[in-house]
């Protein structure tokens, strides 16, 4: 039985936890390989990604590369989670935290996403990364066409911070843009 409030049983289950997850594996001397599993936009520093860095290590000013688009970054600011976003030295094997490396561009930095060294680069991505495969149709137009920017920058920006939304730009006879 475990009580939060009297503190009952509290450090079997952390014990527990200790005994039976495993530890993160991954090699600090490989290439890097990070997961992109979320990110959001900032107006100051562009996109921020959260990763989770499985193999090598990422620390600021190093270059790196969006495996799925072969864009190279160099990194502004690397950090972890306390919640707070605090700053840290490097990410290394097994960490979760956060990357700013100046992306201006929504499109840089998808969820699922494989980050490597462009000094030493992987090889190849994690498993499992697939582009999303569109369900539900729709068409939006602005109500002014000098309006159009707007509307595909704040697409953009829900993009990010939603893997699922894709969308394409396209044209109307009768509506335009």
């Amino acid at each position: 039985e475990v009580c939060a409030k009297d503190g009952t049983g509290v450090p079997d289950v952390l014990e527990a936890v200790v005994t039976k997850m495993p530890p993160p594996n991954g090699d600090r001397s490989r290439p890097l390989r990070a997961l992109v599993f979320d990110s959001h936009f900032d107006s100051y520093k562009g996109v921020i990604s959260y990763v989770r860095v499985i193999d090598g290590a990422i620390q600021p000013k190093s270059r790196i590369i969006m495996m799925s688009t072969g864009r190279q970054f160099e990194v502004q600011d690397v950090g972890v989670f306390t919640p707070a976003m605090e700053p840290s030295p490097e990410l290394g094997p097994g960490e979760v935290g956060f990357i700013s490396a100046g992306m201006r561009n929504v499109k840089d930095s998808r969820v699922g996403d494989t980050i490597t060294s462009a000094d030493n680069p992987a090889a190849e991505p994690l498993p499992g990364y697939r582009g999303m495969k569109p369900m539900v149709f729709c068409g939006l137009y602005s109500a002014e066409s000098s309006d159009y920017h707007r509307l595909r920058e704040a697409l953009e920006r829900l993009q990010l911070n939603d893997a699922a939304l894709s969308f394409e730009p396209e044209t109307s006879v009768a509506l335009g843009f």
